[in-house]
Parts: C-alpha cells; sequence; structure tokens
C-alpha cells in the first residue's frame, strides 16, 4: 500500500478528509463541532489550523495512504496521519502559524474549541522518564470511503518501525471504540486516560480517551515485532 509523506500543499486536502472522517467522533463531533448539522463545511478549519500549527515542528511528520484513481490519472489519499517524535532534549520555541486568513469556524462550541490546548498539562506526564524519548500518534484519520481497506494499519505500521529501528516506545490516545484496532498493532499496555483527573477540562465529556503504550523494544528477543 503506497505511503509517502505528505506535502505542505495538501493541508486542506487533509483538513477534509480529517473533518469528514472525525465528524461523529464523541470528541471532534459531539464534543467540540455541536453546531456541524447546521454548517457542515465549516469542521475542516478546525483541521486545518492545527495542521499548519503542527507543520511548523520539524519533530512531526504527516504520512499519507494513496490509491490510484479507478481511471488511471493519480492518486487519491485515502487516509493520513501525523506522528510525533518526542524527545526529553529541549526544543527552541517556534512562532505559532498565522490562521488569520481563516473564517470562524461556526461548526465549533466557542467554548470548548481549544480543549486539547487546555488540556495537554493534565496529561504531558505521560511522556516523560523512560517514555520521554517515543514516537507518538497524533492523529490517524481514515476517510470513510476507504475505511477497513488497511490504510490505517499500513500508517500505523510506519511508525512501529521507527520506534523499532531507534529501540524507543510509541504512544497513542484511543478514541472510543479503537481500543482494539490498536490492540492489535501492540498497543497493550495501558496508563491513564487523557481526561484524567477530575480538574481537566475534558472530564465527563468523553467516553474514549485511553492512553495505549507499544513497547516491545523492552522485551528481549522480540525486537519490536508486529
Amino acid at each position: 500500500m503506497p505511503i509517502r509523506q505528505a506535502n505542505a500543499d495538501e493541508q486542506t486536502q487533509l483538513s477534509r478528509l480529517a473533518a469528514e472522517a472525525f465528524f461523529d467522533d464523541e470528541l471532534f463531533g459531539d464534543v467540540i463541532h455541536p453546531h456541524r448539522k447546521q454548517y457542515p463545511d465549516d469542521t475542516y478549519l478546525y483541521w486545518l489550523a492545527r495542521l499548519r500549527q503542527g507543520w511548523s515542528d520539524p519533530n512531526n511528520h504527516f504520512l499519507v495512504s494513496t490509491v490510484e484513481r479507478d481511471n488511471g490519472a493519480g492518486e487519491v489519499i485515502a487516509a493520513w496521519a501525523q506522528f510525533l517524535r518526542k524527545s526529553a532534549k529541549a526544543k527552541k520555541e517556534t512562532a505559532p502559524p498565522d490562521v488569520s486568513d481563516l473564517p470562524p469556524n461556526r461548526a465549533a462550541s466557542k467554548e470548548l474549541e481549544d480543549l486539547l490546548e487546555r488540556q495537554y498539562e493534565y496529561i504531558a506526564h505521560e511522556w516523560s522518564g523512560p517514555r520521554a524519548e517515543c514516537w507518538d500518534i497524533i492523529w490517524l484519520a481514515t476517510s470513510p470511503t476507504h475505511q477497513g481497506q488497511g490504510h490505517g494499519r499500513a500508517l500505523v505500521e510506519w511508525v512501529i518501525d521507527k520506534a523499532t529501528q531507534e529501540q524507543v516506545p510509541s504512544s497513542v490516545i484511543s478514541a472510543k471504540g479503537k481500543d482494539g484496532f490498536y490492540n492489535k498493532m501492540g498497543y497493550t499496555i495501558p496508563t491513564g486516560k487523557a481526561w484524567e483527573p477530575e480538574t481537566n477540562p475534558m472530564y465527563g465529556l468523553v467516553e474514549g480517551g485511553q492512553f495505549w503504550w507499544r513497547e516491545s523494544h523492552l522485551t528481549t528477543g522480540q525486537n519490536g515485532n508486529k
């Protein structure tokens, strides 16, 4: 299955794919975009702003899985992922991207649109100590048209291979209903929940959000095999 690095000029396309993939997700749909059925064409703006932000950090890696068009005229992006190589080493601060050209996201809750940004301080400890050096799956979005065809698996295998080569763990926060997928991929060590503790602004808003780790590099003889 063809996997390649995404191009910066594909950000809008990736944003629209993510908006479609997560339209009915409990967090990105129900919680963050309660007005999405009234303004369905606005939800991609959420993803576009975050893609721009992620693109400014060289430690982020954007991958796409593609399929050839039926008529042979080029390719279609079926899925994409953002992987972050976290490090204990200090990194230079990067200026936030300019999103002043983007219109307001009318589908979003103005109180909860920045929920993930406000929630991060409550979960940052997960990536510390022996897990400070790791690969983290930030986003994994598959077009509904191409779900069940192995695109998500191929993308996750890419980051597993990277973690295996570097002998570091990898992590993911699983959305509701996705635990089984990641467990099959070797993410079988549960730690906290992304909405803990009670002071976390995400507390009580979602049922998913389980932290999973893949640490087969610590098991003698497995050598990170999937």
